[in-house]
């Protein structure tokens, strides 16, 4: 008589696991190895009954009664589930040496298994692709034209337009894709700008209108001026040219007052506007509503500067319907799992599932703080209200990204830049928007806004007319329109706080799941968490750099640029691998191996005997650490989305009501004469 017989489950067991595909390549089946361990476990004895081996893997405590018992009630510790009782199933656990020599390589996942891939792919990477879209981007894959170019009407065009719909789709696939994991891997720095736009919007509308106390005296075309930055603080400025030519000197608006006082009176130097830029060209709106004023048209005759600033703060789509509606529905699925999670407790695929949700939260915090900024992530309405010049005005000259003036230079070389020189003109990568203006990339925008801010700074210092009828002053403008030392605290604790809080859940809920402990899977969210913090720390310290260089920063090459830059590289390539190699391996099941199952602690000292794996399923621990870690890390990962998608749609509400206010008051302003000042000249 053999185990087998007493045992139907051992009855014909193979040493080699079931799958054909190599090992390395995700042939592995645990609860395999969890049969043949238990199989090296008992023997049968002469009266005919189970007893176990000297090295048998069954946990001290567990009889081979209590064994056989547990089987007859359904709990077989090679892929038990949960059936209701806490005791749950037996233990298998083997030495980590055992698992290396008996079970190398590592399990792909199961189509069968819902919570190993389809699951977390479905539940949450999916609604993450449709929140990643509300994020604002500046460059997409571009659909070749041939695409819509034949005719449906005819056969021919009718049937190969499904063939090229199809590659269309493809490639509209790939970019969202592409776009959703650089959104999850450079989520920190992503955050931390749009907090600082944020926070800013606020400071300037807040210095408008100050909740408590008096407004301050000032121009409406000041008023104006910073009512655009804020709705248009998005839109990339174009160059500046140095003043090597007579002109008028002007406050280099790139440089804070502060800074700007500690550097050498040498090496400040003033710059001027070109004669295209972005900033001049949208002033005309304020230049042609005070001139209308000035010469007594009728208000009906022209469109009026309040209805412009209005329209282009509505061109911003509302929040609820991009964004409040879907969160909604994603944590009513989210509830959903956490709740059905009960019928699973124990079971280690579902307690990482849980986990891997709870980590991809980041997109939801990325796109809730994208639509609640007032700018609009789309240039085209600006591009209707201001007038460029049609096809006669010459086109605006932007500083070269870093890719693009290594391209320029490879062109010089010999072999390489015949291949860069022929591909020229092919471009599969094009503008998200259409038209003379271009926004800037979301880890950009707070800066971009501030330079917005101080040119409307730079543009009222040469006025005369803050030196009478008690208007402000500009250094106390300046002031009151800087970040002081608590709202930069207040922004990064705030982006801080969207990073790290879903990789803290992640965190608490994989490190909990026996066997408990630093594993690969906790370590990817640590990993993940240290790099968004380094990048959030280099995006700080190239912000002040840039701050205190201003329009000089894309021409200096200072050490510290360097290592900010190198640093973003290098800090960027763990991110996109605990991003994207953590999620990928997750979804294959790359971390379902020997290697993964034993706990970070005890890879220096594999030889202990604390090195152990449990092989088995369900067992009691499981069940208990289901119990006191799923309901709450869920719970709260759902509970802290609503509550910061709630604050972010009740202060965007409560600053679009108030720029409406302040534009509203415009109109009574401009009639007053004395508050139409002379634009400087430059």
């Amino acid at each position: 008589m053999s185990v087998g017989d007493l045992i139907p489950q051992l009855a014909g067991l193979s040493p080699f696991p079931p799958s054909p595909r190599a090992l390395g390549l995700g042939g592995q089946n645990f609860t395999h190895c969890c049969l043949l361990a238990l199989n090296e476990s008992l023997t049968v004895r002469p009266d005919g009954n189970l007893s176990y081996t000297p090295t048998s893997f069954v946990a001290s405590g567990f009889s081979t009664t209590q064994l056989q018992t547990s089987i007859q009630n359904e709990e077989f510790p090679c892929g038990a589930t949960f059936n209701g009782d806490m005791g749950g199933a037996p233990v298998v656990r083997v030495p980590y040496r055992w698992c290396e020599k008996t079970c190398p390589g590592w399990e792909i996942s199961h189509s069968d298994v819902m919570q190993q891939w389809i699951g977390p792919l479905v539940q949450f990477i999916v609604p993450s692709l449709a929140f990643c879209t509300n994020v604002p981007r500046t460059h997409k894959l571009a659909i070749p034209e041939i695409v819509f170019k034949a005719r449906p009407r005819t056969i021919i065009g009718l049937v190969t337009y499904w063939i090229r719909l199809g590659g269309a789709l493809v490639l509209m696939t790939l970019d969202t894709v592409v776009w959703l994991a650089i959104c999850f891997a450079f989520a920190g720095p992503m955050l931390l700008s749009a907090v600082y736009e944020y926070a800013l919007d606020r400071k300037v509308l807040e210095f408008m209108a100050p909740p408590t106390g008096k407004a301050p005296n000032m121009p409406a075309r000041l008023r104006a001026q910073l009512l655009l930055a804020v709705v248009v603080g998005n839109i990339r400025m174009a160059t500046l040219e140095r003043a090597e030519i007579e002109g008028p000197e002007r406050h280099d608006s790139g440089i804070s007052g502060d800074l700007e006082a500690k550097l050498p009176a040498k090496s400040r130097k003033t710059s001027r506007l070109v004669h295209n830029s972005v900033w001049k060209r949208v002033m005309t709106m304020v230049d042609g509503y005070e001139a209308a004023r000035a010469t007594g048209r009728r208000q009906g005759d022209v469109v009026s500067l309040p209805t412009k600033l209005k329209a282009l703060l509505n061109a911003q789509a509302s929040f609820g319907s991009t964004v409040g509606a879907p969160v909604l529905f994603f944590l009513g699925g989210f509830v959903y799992t956490v709740l059905d999670s009960d019928n699973t407790l124990g079971d280690n695929d579902t307690a990482h599932a849980l986990a891997f949700g709870l980590w991809w939260m980041v997109i939801p915090y990325l796109a809730i703080i994208s639509c609640a900024m007032l700018a609009s992530n789309s240039p085209c309405a600006l591009d209707g209200i201001v007038y460029d010049g049609g096809t006669t005005a010459p086109k605006d000259e932007y500083e070269q990204s870093f890719w693009k003036q290594q391209l320029e230079k490879a062109k010089t070389y010999r072999g390489i830049g015949f291949v860069v020189r022929q591909l020229t003109g092919y471009n599969p990568i094009e503008t998200s928007f259409e038209g003379r203006f271009r926004t800037v990339k979301l880890w950009k925008r707070g800066l971009n806004k501030r330079e917005w801010v101080q040119e409307a700074i730079s543009e009222y210092i040469p006025f005369s007319a803050y030196q009478g009828n008690n208007k402000i002053s500009p250094n106390e403008l300046r002031k009151r329109l800087t970040l002081d030392r608590i709202d930069c605290l207040y922004v990064f604790v705030g982006a801080l706080f969207a990073v790290l809080v879903p990789g803290c859940l992640a965190f608490l809920t994989s490190y909990n799941t026996p066997q408990a402990g630093l594993s690969c899977r906790s370590l990817t969210y640590v990993v993940y968490a240290i790099s968004q913090v380094c990048e959030m720390a280099l995006w700080t310290c190239a912000a002040r750099l840039k701050i205190r260089y201003g329009t000089r920063w894309s021409e200096t090459n200072p050490i510290a640029k360097r290592i900010c830059w190198w640093g973003q590289v290098f800090v960027g390539f763990f991110a996109i691998f605990a991003a994207v190699g953590g999620t990928t391996m997750q979804l294959l099941g790359v971390y379902r191996s020997c290697a993964c199952k034993v706990p970070a602690s005890h890879w220096p000292r594999l030889n202990d005997p604390n090195a152990y794996i449990v092989l088995s399923d369900n067992t009691g621990e499981d069940i208990r650490a289901a119990q006191r870690w799923w309901t709450v890390t869920g719970s709260t990962g759902v509970v802290v989305v609503g509550i910061v998608c709630a604050l972010a749609w009740w202060h965007q509400r409560r600053l679009r009501k108030v720029f409406r206010e302040e534009a509203d008051k415009l109109d009574d302003d401009l009639v007053e004469r004395d508050t139409v000042v002379q634009r400087p000249e430059w």
